[in-house]
């Protein structure tokens, strides 16, 4: 029932649906049976609050919604926990234009699962964030980040290091022997990297995380070229089996740094190297001992050809065509002939409902 006076006012529905947030997650622990668990993440000191948005909401997130929980915390002992920060993107637009439900353009992740793995979207889009200005989602770019980085890059280096050890060292891990100058880098480069990766996640600059990472799988599959491992199994076994423990271990770094970014393949590449997750900080250690043995490698990313990126295109939803001519085939008009166009202005001078119309 309205309150007297304000029955002809119109509530502004983004001031109460942020509160929803609050709703949701006490409704969640409600059907889970446990009343009070919504505060250990919205009245616990301790919780880190952090809103990811899009640039369209920061009032919302900044402004509005703090404001209410100040309010109530000024007034309550029980204090909810304010956003630490609020990271707001720019755009991500699809093939070049806006996504749009009304106009059909875009492809519904359910669809898009359909076809193709989870982790190739998740690194596709990650690299391609909008987080300083709008950006783009193509198909071709999308085919371009699976096959050139995670086929290529990461997947060769992890397939060429595990077939190479289940041909030469019987599927375990190789010993270790003296260090020369190109191990002591790679042993530098994996010490460094959780803690350099780990300032970028912390600076919410998941992009460049993920970049960093994949220098990593870079710099390892380097290391093997350069090591020529090939070549000192038959001249020197030693350097040999030095060479493939290290590229072990950087598989198995490379398998936790990513582990927030391709979960599937961070699971698949623990569980050939049949160990488990370590404590962030210490994934650039030496964890795998001489003589564990290392599960039958697989192919972590099939290349997705041409064809398959043509055929999707076709059948994923597209903006539909104006019947009649196609607009944008047309040859453009000269300018001589664009002076002679006859451009007149009108003025609107009634306009009424049109029934069953919703503006």
């Amino acid at each position: 029932m309205p309150l007297e006076g304000v029955q002809n006012k119109v509530l502004y529905v983004w001031f109460e649906a942020v509160l929803g947030y609050i709703s949701a997650t006490k409704e969640l622990f409600r059907l889970r049976g446990e009343e009070d668990g919504w505060k250990d993440y919205w009245q616990d000191p301790d919780t880190k609050y952090v809103a990811f948005i899009g640039k369209d909401n920061i009032v919302f997130h900044c402004v509005i919604f703090p404001a209410m929980l100040m309010a109530w915390n000024d007034r309550h002992s029980a204090k909810f926990v304010l956003p630490q920060n609020v990271p707001a993107n720019e755009f991500l637009n699809f093939e070049g234009k806006k996504f749009s439900k009304s106009r059909h353009w875009g492809i519904d992740v359910i669809d898009f699962l359909n076809h193709f793995e989870a982790d190739s979207l998740r690194y596709t889009l990650t690299m391609n964030l909008p987080e300083y200005r709008d950006t783009d989602f193509s198909w071709k770019d999308f085919q371009a980040k699976h096959n050139n980085e995670l086929a290529d890059i990461l997947g060769n280096f992890v397939n060429r290091t595990l077939t190479f050890v289940h041909k030469n060292f019987e599927g375990r891990v190789p010993p270790l022997y003296s260090f020369d100058s190109r191990d002591d880098e790679l042993l530098n480069l994996l010490e460094e990297y959780p803690t350099k990766v780990a300032d970028y996640m912390e600076k919410y600059r998941f992009k460049d995380a993920t970049l960093e990472i994949m220098n990593l799988a870079r710099a390892g599959n380097k290391y093997f070229n350069d090591s020529e491992p090939w070549k000192t199994l038959k001249s020197d076994k030693e350097r040999c089996s030095t060479t493939l423990n290290l590229c072990l271990q950087t598989i198995y770094t490379l398998a936790e740094l990513f582990m927030p970014v391709i979960p599937n393949t961070s699971a698949k590449i623990l569980k050939v190297l049949n160990k488990r997750s370590v404590e962030w900080m210490n994934a650039g250690k030496l964890h795998l001992n001489e003589g564990d043995e290392l599960g039958t490698p697989e192919i972590l990313f099939k290349k997705i050809e041409d064809s398959t990126i043509d055929e999707i295109k076709k059948t994923t939803a597209a903006e539909p065509v104006i019947e009649g001519e196609d607009f944008e085939k047309l040859d453009p008009i000269t300018i001589d002939e664009f002076f002679k166009t006859d451009l007149r202005v009108a003025e609107i001078v009634e306009a009424e409902r049109v029934k069953k119309a919703k503006s």
